[in-house]
C-alpha cells in the first residue's frame, strides 16, 4: 500500500477512536444502555448461589394467619400478643414491618407500647413524605407517640422498583441524620450483639440487592401459628425476626432479577440477609465505568489497527469476552457491579466502522493500482474495460476482472512459450517448490522415475536425480543470496547434463525465485569421449608399434631379416591388430544401433568357451559351466558373445595355470516382478584391491601390476563389457578380493 494511503489509513483510525471513545463517555455518563446492562445484570446475578438466611425467620401474617385471626386490620392487642410471643423466644432484632399510624384506644395502644418496649431492640417503619410534596418540607409519616417512644428505632420499609418495575436496589442507610431503612436498622442491631464494633459494617447509600439463585433459604412462619404457641422457641432464638403481611391484597409484589415475583416481605429479607452476610452489590464509580469502556475500545483499536496483525474476529471477540469476564468476576467475587453495556456498544460500533473504512480505503487503493496497470502496454492483445477517472465499485470489479484475465492470458502464453524450449527448464519459488515446469522438464524426469507436480514437488528432490560429474555428490540446491551457476552432472555413465540455476527477480528487484534448466549433453561428451580415446590410440598405442616396425625394418640388413626380427615384426604388428580392433568394438558397442533377437544366455556362453579353448589349454585351465536351464534374453548375439569372451578371457589371462574357472548359470526372481537371467565366472586368480575395482570399467585400465603375471592388452576389454550390458538395460557386478579370486556377475532381463 502506498504511503498516502496508510497515512489516510491512519488518520482515519484515530478518528474512528476518538469517536468511539466519545460514545463510550456519554453511553457510561447518561446510561443509556441501562435496560441492556439490568438483562446481562440478571442473568449473571443467577450465577451466584442462593442468599444463605439461617440468621433471619420470617413470620409472615399470610392467608392462613387472617383465616385464623379473624379479618385485617388486626386489634393491637393481637399484635401486642404476637411481638410477647416473638420475644418470648430471644431473638437478636425484631423488624416488625406492620405500621400504626394512626391512634386508636389509648389503652389498647398504651398495651402495644409496653409490648415493644419489653420486646427491645424492635424497629418499626413509618410512612415516607406524601407524593406531591416535594419542595415543601413535608415530613414522614411516624407511628403514634406509644408506639413511636417505645421502638427501638423507626425507618423507611419503602421498596422502589427500577424504571423497568423490577426491584433491584435499595437506599439502606445515610451519613447524616435522616431516616435509615427499616431492615438497615435491624441488621445493625443484629451484628452489634453479635460483635459490638460492627456497625461500622453496614454500607451506605444506594446498593443492589443480592438476589441469589434460586431464592432465599431461611424459615417461614404464620403468625397464627406463633400466636397459637404452635412455633418452638428455639427456632426463634438467635435470630432477626421480621414481621410483615403476605397476605392476599395486604402485601406489595414486586418482579426481581431471579424472574420471580416476589412479596415485599421476601424482598426485605433478602436486603437484610445481604446486610448482615456483608453481601451487598456495590455499585462502580464513573472512573471504574469509563476504564472499563475505554480500555477494552484501545486494545481493539490498536490490535485492528494500521500495523495490527492479529486476526479481527480474534481481537473483536477476545475484546468482548473480556468485557463480559471482567463484569461478571467482579460481581461474583468482589460484589462490585460494573455495567458491560457501553463497552460492550463501544466494541460493537468501533469494529464495523474501522473494517468499513479500511475496505473504502483497499478499495481505493486496489483501484488506483488496478487503473495503473490496465494502462500499461501489455505483450498480448487485449481490451481496455475502463475508462480512467471513473469511481464506483462496479468500476474497481470490472478492473480487477481484467486484470486477473490479463494474468491467465500471460500465464498461458509463458507456459507455451516455455513448453517449446527443446531444453528441460523448471521455475521455481524461493524456498524451492516448483511452479512451473516445461514438457522437456516433465519428459526429462519421467525417465528418472519422477513426477513433477506444480506446487508440491521440491526442486532439491529433483536435482537428487543427477550426481556432480567427477566428483559423484548430490547437486546442491542454492541458497537465498546466492549468485547463478552451472554444474556438469551425469544420471549415468552415459547421459551427461548442464545444469544452470539462475535466481529470478520481481519487478522491483527483490529475489521471488529461480530459474532451473538441464541441457543434455550427452551426445557431446560421448563425442568428446570418443576423439579423446581415437587421439590417445593414435598417437600412443597405435603409433608406438608402428614406430617400432619401422626402426626394425631400418636396422635390418636390406637383403635378409632373422627369424628374431621377423619375430619382432610379428608381435608388434598383431598388437596393433588388437588395439585397433578392440576399439572398434568398443565404438561398435557404443554408438551402432543394435539389431536384437531372442538369444539363450547359455549358448553364448558355450560359443565364448569354445572360443577361448586354445587360451584355456595352454595354461591348463579348466572351464566349468553349471545350470542347464535356457535363458532367453533379448540382445545382439555377436556383442554379448564378446562380452562373455572378454570376461572370460580376462580370467584366463590373470588366473595362474592349471587353475579353475566356474561359470554358473542360474535365475532370479526380483521383488518388482522382473526376472534376470546371471551369468557367474569366478576365477583362483589374484584378486583387486578396492581402488582398481572402483575404476576397472574405465578405458585403458590395466592391472593387475604386481598381483598377478605379467599380461599385455588395450585395456578396452571391460569398458567393453560395462558397454554392452548398459546398452542391453543390465548389469554387470564384481566380487574381489587381492588373493581370492574374482567373480563378475553379468545379469539381463529374461524376454517375456
Amino acid at each position: 500500500m502506498s504511503l498516502g494511503h496508510q497515512l489516510k489509513l491512519r488518520t482515519q483510525w484515530w478518528l474512528i477512536l476518538v469517536a468511539a471513545s466519545v460514545l463510550v463517555l456519554v453511553l457510561t455518563l447518561d446510561r443509556t444502555m441501562l435496560r441492556f446492562d439490568n438483562a446481562i445484570y440478571d442473568h449473571l446475578l443467577q450465577l451466584g448461589g442462593p442468599a444463605s438466611g439461617q440468621s433471619v425467620l420470617l413470620v409472615e401474617i399470610d392467608d392462613e394467619s387472617i383465616a385464623r385471626m379473624g379479618g385485617w386490620p388486626w386489634n393491637r392487642t393481637t399484635h401486642a400478643a404476637l411481638i410477647d410471643r416473638i420475644k418470648a423466644g430471644n431473638p437478636r432484632a425484631i423488624a416488625y414491618d406492620v405500621l400504626f399510624t394512626e391512634p386508636g384506644d389509648p389503652a389498647v395502644d398504651a398495651r402495644l407500647g409496653e409490648a415493644i418496649a419489653a420486646a427491645g431492640p424492635i424497629f418499626l417503619p413509618m410512612l415516607p413524605p406524601p407524593h406531591g410534596a416535594a419542595g415543601t418540607m413535608a415530613e414522614p409519616v411516624l407511628p403514634i407517640e406509644a408506639v413511636r417512644q417505645a421502638a427501638t428505632g423507626i425507618g423507611y420499609a419503602s421498596v422502589d422498583p427500577d424504571a423497568d418495575g423490577v426491584v433491584r436496589t435499595a437506599t439502606v442507610a445515610s451519613r447524616t441524620r435522616q431516616p435509615q431503612h427499616l431492615m438497615a436498622l435491624a441488621a445493625q442491631a443484629a451484628l452489634r450483639r453479635a460483635q459490638p464494633d460492627a456497625a461500622a459494617q453496614i454500607p451506605v447509600g444506594a446498593r443492589l440487592i443480592p438476589f441469589g439463585a434460586g431464592g432465599g433459604r431461611w424459615s417461614e412462619v404464620s403468625a397464627a401459628a406463633v400466636l397459637a404457641g404452635e412455633v418452638p422457641p428455639e427456632l426463634l432464638r438467635d435470630r432477626v425476626v421480621v414481621v410483615g403481611a403476605t397476605a392476599t391484597g395486604l402485601g406489595s409484589r414486586y418482579p426481581t432479577p431471579t424472574g420471580r415475583v416476589m412479596s415485599g416481605l421476601e424482598i426485605e429479607a433478602h436486603l437484610l440477609q445481604g446486610l448482615i452476610n456483608r453481601a451487598m452489590i456495590r455499585p462502580a464509580g464513573p472512573i471504574a465505568l469509563l476504564a472499563l469502556g475505554l480500555v477494552p475500545l484501545w486494545a481493539l483499536m490498536i490490535g485492528l489497527g494500521p500495523l495490527g496483525r492479529a486476526p479481527a474476529l480474534v481481537v473483536v471477540g477476545l475484546s468482548s469476552a473480556a468485557v463480559v469476564a471482567v463484569s461478571a468476576l467482579c460481581l461474583l467475587v468482589l460484589r462490585l457491579w460494573l455495567p458491560p453495556g457501553a463497552a460492550l456498544a463501544g466494541l460493537a460500533v468501533a469494529y464495523p466502522l474501522w473494517g468499513w473504512r479500511q475496505l473504502a480505503v483497499i478499495e481505493q487503493f486496489m483501484r488506483a493500482q488496478l487503473q495503473r496497470l490496465n494502462e500499461e502496454p501489455s505483450l498480448l492483445p487485449r481490451v481496455v474495460l475502463s475508462r480512467p477517472g471513473r469511481r464506483g465499485m462496479a468500476d474497481t470489479i470490472a478492473l480487477l476482472h481484467a486484470a486477473i484475465a490479463r494474468n491467465r492470458e500471460m500465464r498461458h502464453f509463458v507456459a507455451d512459450r516455455l513448453d517449446q524450449l527443446p531444453d528441460a527448464t523448471l521455475v521455481a519459488d524461493l524456498p524451492g517448490r516448483i511452479v512451473l515446469a516445461n514438457a522437456a522438464a516433465h519428459r526429462l524426469f519421467a525417465s528418472f522415475d519422477r513426477r513433477i507436480e506444480a506446487g508440491v514437488t521440491q526442486a532439491s528432490d529433483l536435482l537428487a536425480a543427477v550426481r556432480l560429474a567427477g566428483s559423484g555428490v548430490a547437486v546442491p540446491f542454492p541458497p537465498e543470496a546466492s549468485a547463478p551457476a552451472t554444474h556438469e552432472v551425469q544420471r549415468d555413465q552415459a547421459h551427461f547434463y548442464l545444469v544452470g540455476i539462475a535466481p529470478q527477480t520481481q519487478a522491483d528487484g527483490q529475489r521471488a525465485g529461480w530459474i532451473i534448466r538441464f541441457v543434455d549433453i550427452s551426445e557431446a561428451k560421448a563425442a568428446q569421449r570418443q576423439r579423446d580415446d581415437v587421439v590417445q590410440l593414435l598417437t600412443h598405442d597405435m603409433r608406438s608399434p608402428q614406430a617400432s616396425i619401422l626402426a626394425v625394418l631400418e636396422t635390418a640388413a636390406p637383403d635378409r631379416i632373422n627369424p628374431v626380427e621377423a619375430g619382432a615384426i610379428r608381435h608388434y604388428a598383431e598388437r596393433t591388430l588388437r588395439l585397433a580392433d578392440g576399439f572398434v568394438q568398443l565404438a561398435r558397442a557404443e554408438y551402432l544401433e543394435y539389431a536384437l533377437e531372442e538369444v539363450d544366455l547359455g549358448d553364448m556362453l558355450i560359443d565364448a568357451i569354445d572360443d577361448l579353448w586354445p587360451q584355456s589349454n595352454a595354461k591348463a585351465i579348466e572351464i566349468v559351466t553349471q545350470g542347464e536351464e535356457p535363458m532367453l534374453v533379448l540382445g545382439e548375439r555377436s556383442l554379448l558373445t564378446r562380452a562373455l569372451v572378454n570376461v572370460i578371457g580376462n580370467a584366463i589371462k590373470y588366473s595362474p595355470e592349471g587353475t579353475r574357472i566356474t561359470c554358473t548359470l542360474t535365475r532370479e526372481d526380483r521383488a518388482d516382478g522382473g526376472h534376470w537371467a546371471l551369468c557367474s565366472i569366478a576365477d583362483q586368480g589374484c584378486g583387486m584391491d578396492e581402488d582398481l575395482r572402483a575404476r576397472m570399467f574405465e578405458r585403458f585400465l590395466r592391472g593387475p601390476v604386481g598381483l598377478g603375471p605379467k599380461t599385455s592388452g588395450a585395456g578396452l576389454g571391460l569398458s567393453f563389457v560395462h558397454t554392452v550390458m548398459v546398452r542391453h538395460h543390465g548389469t554387470i557386478a564384481c566380487e574381489t578380493a587381492p588373493g581370492r579370486g574374482t567373480t563378475f556377475t553379468l545379469a539381463l532381463p529374461i524376454k517375456g
